[in-house]
């Protein structure tokens, strides 16, 4: 069904999602009341792709919620069904300089009662916190992603602050999720006996990221891993490569040295360990996560592993100390 635009008239579209989700009389199951949020003109209709493929996939009442300055303020508009067997329905509004409390008040109106709410966040929570506690504050899970743009170090400062106000169910950063891969790919590789016995000798890291906030999280996990804290001269960024992704990691220490390289075409994680004056070359499997497999994820779990919230003390900590290079 095509879309129509209009100017809000709550009780219109409320009347219009109940009856397509109540079609010939019987009404259809909703999974989730998905709430999408995007305040980045850039990625519009890459957040509108994605959100579709959830439609597509999921029985979901969808509400995205445009905060770019491209959109007209208090706008909707409606698509009652779309994604075949799913019967999704999208409504579309733009709240430019809208109030936390009024952007509320709609989802209050047009959410189906008794279905898990979801907020996925897009973008910079600079200069609209309040909006973004008020959305966070009924979701479970919250979903960011504090990287993607040269402010990203400023984004997830941004975020840890949020998620520390926000108290007992921080949201859950894409940015971490990201490292997945190449957690598993460390992980596997220094259980070998003959490399976890160097692990105690590592005293530097470099890091190579096409954005920073992964860089940051990593560095944290490694922190956290080998109980050493990485500042100063013992810890390198560099913003190279693909954004959102880690390319190269180095893990170094007296008479060790290892490289992990992160091929994402090859699906390979290539790693040169140098110990003593012997050299090793190995290959192990990679295997990265888009975007779109990372907040299915986290919808369909709204889980994150055990360490999630230490992980996030331990970037507080060092975002505070400014050790982000």
């Amino acid at each position: 069904m095509e879309s129509t635009g209009a100017i809000v008239n709550v009780t219109e579209i409320k009347r219009s999602l109940d009856e397509a989700r109540c079609g010939n009389g019987v009404a259809r199951a909703t999974m989730m009341n998905f709430i999408v949020y995007n305040n980045e003109p850039e990625r519009e209709e890459w957040v509108a792709q994605r959100v579709e493929g959830v439609a597509g996939k999921y029985p979901t009442r969808i509400i995205l919620l445009d905060g770019t300055t491209l959109g007209d303020p208090m706008t909707a508009s409606v698509q009652p069904q779309i994604g075949g067997g799913s019967q999704s329905e999208i409504v579309r509004f733009g709240i430019v300089d809208c109030a936390p409390q009024t952007v509320r008040s709609l989802l209050d109106a047009l959410t189906i009662p008794d279905v898990p709410e979801v907020l996925w966040w897009n973008g910079s929570t600079i200069g609209v916190e309040r909006l973004f506690e008020e959305l966070a504050r009924f979701a479970l899970p919250a979903i960011v992603d504090s990287s993607g743009s040269s402010s990203d170090v400023e984004n997830l400062r941004e975020f840890i602050d949020l998620a520390e106000a926000l108290g007992s169910r921080p949201p859950i950063d894409l940015a971490y999720l990201r490292i997945r891969p190449v957690q598993e790919v460390l992980a596997g590789y220094f259980d070998d006996s003959t490399h976890r016995k160097h692990l105690p000798k590592i005293e530097r890291i470099e890091i190579d990221a096409g954005s920073l906030a992964e860089a940051i999280y990593l560095r944290a996990w490694l922190g956290r891993a080998l109980h050493r804290t990485f500042e100063g001269g013992a810890v390198a960024f560099a913003r190279k490569g693909q954004v959102r992704r880690v390319a190269r990691c180095v893990l170094a220490g007296t008479g060790c040295s290892y490289e992990f390289l992160f091929d994402e075409p090859t699906h390979c994680a290539h790693v040169t360990a140098a110990l003593g004056r012997k050299t090793h070359d190995a290959s192990l499997p990679f295997v990265p996560l888009d975007t779109m497999s990372l907040v299915e994820n986290a919808l369909l779990s709204g889980r994150i592993d055990p360490y999630y919230r230490e992980i996030l003390a331990i970037v507080a900590s060092q975002l505070s100390l400014g050790a982000t290079s």
